[in-house]
């Protein structure tokens, strides 16, 4: 797990803080101990060298911006390569709650680290309060090109727009824990899980069980439970995506495992199977082609593994509560080893098997006794359907077959249907989705439904 912003150096520290690094090597696998002015970031950047396990920012907090100006770029520049340690620039950004610093003051150190920033090629940490729709409006004009993380994302939803629609990840802090704060732990489901870091801030905003002490690293577990617990997911798939993300973002070394394109991954007690990164469709909102990590795996498949590998991998498929033939791309795209891999499953004692398609298996493999062959095989198809009429469908998945696909789609699902298998159409919504009417289609057609979070991998317009 990874605290990705927290102030070691503070003087709150200054008591134990031997006693806290020795707990954050323990527990943590880094923490990031961020600077608030260039003396304070030098603080940071010793802290950190003398800790395996500790990396240092350095920025100018948009308090601390009366004190500079852009005679100071060189400053920060030679100050953020003085150590391998430093990792990224900030916090950095826009406050307009205390108004410590005038706003045009705020605005000209923000753009001069932002430069910086783009010089030495490092991510930067954003801080942003009582600024929302200001700093929404800076990242959208200054940020072409630059990595980085709003921290301590406070639930403003313009600034959630802006930000991941130029990739920057968010991170979210001790708030989310406090049951006031409801609105902001609706957010999470709009972040894709390639975007999300956890940070504590400490020595500040404590998370709600600890509420009223002084915070520290290992708390960050807490603020994890409440994002798994929102999120129906598990401690551990958080702790795993979020650190993966941090690594992915600051520059961390990955490991091998990290690294790995997995043929088969876990979320929770269900065992996904990846059987390719091809697809007909090329969905608006799809993060095929923008992400390769999802939910803290490397789901882009360089290759197309054979049968064997995938059975393998899975070992003993009967400890799952459901195994699903989902990844990367559309598992009809190799109807073949889905049919093979779900045999050999089943006879290994797997139950529970679902397929997530598109529902273009006749046009995919050419044949219409597909559904036949997976009789006793599978049980459920969900069906990624995302529309409610062919003109939505087209304009928003855009299958490769181009005319036709809408009536194929709607056909798999019937016959999947008549022939005793479960089904459910799903889709995402999108901006613009017609809920309504695709309710109005799942009745028509007699099937359950799903509809799932639109999660921004960036602009919607183009």
């Amino acid at each position: 797990m990874i605290d990705t912003h927290a102030h070691l150096h503070f003087p709150q520290f200054d008591e134990d803080r031997e006693e806290i690094i020795r707990e954050c090597e323990n527990k943590l696998d880094a923490v990031i101990t961020v600077g608030g002015d260039l003396e304070d970031s030098k603080k940071a950047v010793e802290l950190a060298m003398s800790s395996r396990k500790i990396y240092a920012s350095v920025g100018i907090h948009p308090h601390e911006a009366k004190n500079y100006s852009e005679k100071d770029y060189d400053r920060i520049v030679e100050i953020s390569k003085s150590s391998p340690k430093v990792v990224a620039l900030g916090e950095m950004g826009l406050d307009f709650y205390r108004n410590l610093s005038s706003k045009e003051k705020q605005y000209e150190i923000f753009e001069m680290q932002i430069e910086a920033a783009r010089e030495l090629n490092l991510p930067v940490i954003i801080h942003s309060r009582n600024a929302g729709k200001e700093t929404a409006s800076f990242i959208r004009t200054k940020f072409k090109g630059i990595k980085g993380v709003l921290h301590c994302f406070s639930g403003d939803k313009e600034l959630l727009k802006a930000a991941l629609d130029e990739g920057l990840y968010i991170s979210y802090a001790g708030i989310v824990t406090y049951p006031k704060n409801s609105e902001l732990r609706e957010t999470l489901k709009y972040v894709p899980s390639s975007r999300l870091l956890i940070e504590t801030d400490s020595p500040y905003l404590a998370p709600q069980p600890v509420r009223g002490k002084r915070n520290k690293p290992a708390y960050v577990a807490y603020v994890a439970m409440t994002i798994a617990k929102e999120l129906g997911l598990s401690f551990l798939d958080i702790d795993r995506m979020t650190s993966l993300n941090a690594k992915r973002l600051f520059g961390l070394s990955l490991t091998e495992e990290e690294k790995k394109e997995r043929l088969a991954y876990t979320v929770g007690n269900k065992l996904y199977v990846n059987l390719t990164s091809k697809c007909p469709c090329s969905c608006k909102f799809c993060f095929r082609g923008k992400e390769d990590f999802i939910l803290g795996y490397n789901l882009n498949l360089r290759r197309e593994p054979i049968p064997e590998e995938y059975m393998y991998r899975i070992k003993n498929p009967g400890i799952y509560d459901e195994i699903v033939f989902c990844g990367y791309g559309e598992p009809f795209e190799r109807f073949d080893v889905l049919k093979k891999v779900a045999e050999w499953i089943r006879k290994m004692g797997g139950k529970h098997l679902r397929v997530d398609t598109c529902g273009l298996g006749y046009l995919i493999t050419g044949r219409e006794n597909i559904l036949d062959e997976l009789k006793g095989l599978i049980d459920t198809f969900n069906v990624s359907v995302n529309a409610s009429a062919p003109e939505e469908y087209y304009e928003i998945v855009r299958p490769k077959f181009g005319s036709g696909s809408w009536e194929s789609l709607l056909k798999f699902i019937k016959d999947a249907k008549r022939k005793g298998f479960k089904v459910i159409i799903s889709a995402v919504n999108y901006p613009g989705f017609n809920e309504k009417a695709f309710i109005d289609l799942a009745n028509r057609l007699q099937v359950d439904f799903k509809i799932r979070n639109f999660k921004r991998f960036g602009k919607w317009e183009e």
